[in-house]
């Protein structure tokens, strides 16, 4: 057990690992990423999960950091167990660091850390991010800082609920569903909200055209919220719901005083990347 409070020599080699979708894994050392691979270049298999083959590609690790999301499926549950066991054969000197209830701040790390930015609002939006009792993260916002006074403050958080009253079942859920379901509704396959995001401009379905419009009005709302909340200029935008064009130009428009930086590796691959990061500038650890 690695006690909370001990310092890293930031020279370490820091090994990120991400378990969700896109698994991934990345290597920090000193502070800038020295290698990131996604499992599906080497498995072929779209979006895997799986990151057991390439964990065998690095060496000489200090710090293992994992990342990971809820999602319930037999097979992940599986790749996850197999993946984790392995880690701790390979690497069995290296601090184990564990970040897979906090998905939302491993994204958020990815791209703060990326933007430059010294201060920021952190916009993360997603499908599904970490599971509590109040359900499954599907938005937050952080107010973020370095130096001295490092802090990671949560501002806004909505979550995914699937509760059940005399008429049965429902749900509420947030925009990274609502692309999650129109995609089901279109047959498009599983996990294929990027399709829906694809096809909106062209107006040829009404669902497809609606959710995108839905997201462009929510996105400007979580921008205005990120502003009033954290008094910042600067915003970081993350998550797989980002991975949209048309809404971060939106944004630009709609807010030209302030400065964006778009997360490129939005969808949850970045989360390896995140979870390095946040060892290498705050080493908080929880062992797994």
């Amino acid at each position: 057990m690695v006690s909370r409070d001990q310092s890293y020599d930031k020279k370490m080699r820091i090994l990120g690992v991400n378990l969700s979708n896109n698994g991934s894994i990345c290597v920090v050392e000193d502070g800038q990423v020295d290698f990131y691979l996604e499992a599906e270049r080497v498995t072929r298999v779209k979006r895997d999960s799986d990151v057991s083959k390439l964990l065998d590609m690095v060496d000489n690790i200090d710090a293992v950091a994992i990342a990971d999301a809820y999602w319930n499926m037999g097979s992940k549950t599986m790749h996850s167990t197999k993946c984790i066991s392995k880690i701790k054969r390979l690497f069995p000197d290296a601090a184990k660091v564990d970040y897979r209830d906090r998905h939302h701040l491993t994204h958020a790390a990815c791209g703060f850390y990326n933007s430059g930015f010294e201060e920021a609002a952190v916009i993360v939006v997603d499908s599904s991010g970490s599971n509590s009792d109040k359900g499954d993260e599907c938005e937050t916002i952080f107010h973020c800082k370095t130096g001295r006074r490092f802090h990671w403050k949560v501002k806004h958080k909505e979550y995914n609920t699937y509760k059940e009253d005399n008429s049965g079942e429902y749900a509420t859920w947030g925009i990274g569903k609502e692309f999650d379901a129109v995609a089901e509704s279109l047959e498009l396959g599983e996990c294929e909200a990027g399709k829906v995001m694809g096809l909106a401009p062209y107006n040829t379905h009404p669902d497809a055209s609606r959710v995108q419009k839905e997201w462009e009005d929510r996105s400007v709302e979580l921008v205005e919220k990120a502003l009033s909340t954290t008094k910042q200029k600067n915003v970081v935008l993350t998550g797989g719901c980002f991975l949209n064009c048309v809404v971060n130009y939106k944004l630009t428009k709609t807010f030209p005083d302030v400065k964006f930086y778009a997360e490129p590796v939005s969808h949850d691959g970045g989360t390896a990347i995140g979870a390095a990061y946040l060892v290498h500038h705050d080493p908080k650890l929880k062992s797994f």
